[in-house]
């Protein structure tokens, strides 16, 4: 039975999560195109996969990927953390360079049971602030953090099927296809010029696109253009013209009239009411 449970999103995804369970319990699990590294603050428990079945007693920790699990909660007190690794953030965490585990060939692995050390225990415990005080948390952190686990575990076992785990949640071909786009988001490229950079045709660039963004690349990309419109009218005294040409846009009635709709005034009524907040 869960008796409390504690959750710091990232863009609506559960990112890190703190929870304690009245045992003995019994819980089946899910995961799709992700990874989890589970840790116990106490108690005990097994984990159940297809592949394998590990036992994990306090301060020990385990590194499950994607499909369908069940895990057995043994009697006593039981409280852990799990911390998910998205494909799609963990693009986002290493998007200026790519990981070295990249060059890993990805296969099927066991369960892997990692014994936490002191670098382990002082990252679970630099996490615990956040749960009570979860505005402290932003964006930005909360992949910073991600990006530290990533390098600690691959620093703790460098030789481990770890990297396997990983690289399994990447793939090099759509590595480079984000990596593209988030390069080139707030150019003046229209979208089949985009295609063309990805060596795409522009139907396969738009299916390619969905299935990695799940959205259309004009909506998407339209999105992420305005959100650093309204960072930069916020962050900046550059002048409308210039933050809508630096924005991605090529003129400024355009820039104008996407913005009023996005977030229903004018660019220049905006900075002034974020500027009196």
């Amino acid at each position: 039975m869960l008796l409390e449970e504690r959750t710091i999103n990232f863009k609506g995804k559960p990112l890190f999560q703190r929870a304690k369970f009245k045992t003995p319990f019994k819980m089946n699990g899910k995961m799709n195109d992700m990874a989890c590294f589970f840790y116990i603050l106490e108690g005990s428990c097994q984990a159940f996969a297809s592949n394998g079945v590990v036992k994990l007693g306090a301060k020990e920790a385990l590194m499950k990927k994607c499909g369908n699990s069940v895990t057995h909660f043994h009697e006593g007190k039981w409280e852990g953390i799990a911390i998910f690794f998205y494909s799609d953030v963990l693009h986002e965490v290493f998007k200026n360079s790519a990981p070295s585990f990249l060059s890993e060939t990805p296969k099927i692995v066991t369960p892997k049971k990692i014994i936490a050390n002191e670098l382990i225990d002082r990252f679970i415990n630099s996490l615990l602030i956040y749960f009570d005080n979860p505005e402290l948390m932003d964006e930005e952190l909360s992949l910073l953090k991600l990006k530290e686990l990533v390098l600690i575990l691959l620093k703790l076992e460098p030789q481990s099927n770890i990297h396997k785990f990983l690289s399994e949640l990447f793939s090099p071909d759509k590595f480079k296809f984000t990596s593209t786009i988030e390069n080139n988001i707030r150019s003046s490229l229209s979208i089949k010029e985009l295609a063309f950079i990805c060596n795409k045709s522009l139907s396969s660039f738009n299916r390619e696109f969905k299935k990695v963004y799940n959205d259309t690349p004009s909506r998407y990309i339209k999105n992420q253009r305005l959100e650093y419109a309204a960072q930069l009218l916020c962050t900046t005294n550059d002048s409308i013209g210039g933050i809508a040409f630096d924005s991605g846009f090529q003129d400024v009635t355009t820039f104008s009239a996407t913005f009023r709709f996005k977030f229903n005034d004018s660019p220049s009524n905006y900075r002034l009411k974020q500027i009196r907040k």
